[in-house]
């Protein structure tokens, strides 16, 4: 991916300099497909992309809040339901879920109860 600066350096090149789109790209060591695609644009920016379909996370999301809820009035300081108990437990019941999702979650979770503590 190139940087912005470089972007502008190509529609400069090409649109202010008049210089030919082959020549810029040999210069500056690109492919002309993609001086060409930079030149198309009509502002350079970052790219959006979809949000990803979940199947497995949406199967597992409810299961993985009922053990929360569950475990919550029973757990400690010490005695805390981490991201690997919480991973055995779901793989026990059959669910097929990585151990990162779980993290993730939890992550996320505690961003958003921090937030709601302080604001």
């Amino acid at each position: 991916m190139l940087r912005m600066d470089q972007v502008h350096v190509i529609r400069h090149k090409v649109l202010i300099e008049g210089q030919s789109s082959r020549r810029v790209a040999r210069e500056m060591g690109l492919s002309r497909v993609t001086v060409r695609k930079y030149l198309e644009q009509p502002k350079p920016g970052p790219r959006r992309y979809k949000p990803r379909v979940r199947p497995i996370w949406e199967q597992v999301r409810p299961r993985l809040e009922e053990l929360l809820a569950e475990w919550e009035p029973r757990t400690t300081a010490k005695q805390r339901l981490t991201g690997v108990r919480l991973h055995r437990a779901l793989r026990e019941e059959g669910y097929q879920v990585g151990l990162t999702m779980i993290h993730e979650y939890l992550r996320e979770r505690r961003r958003q109860r921090g937030l709601r503590a302080a604001g």
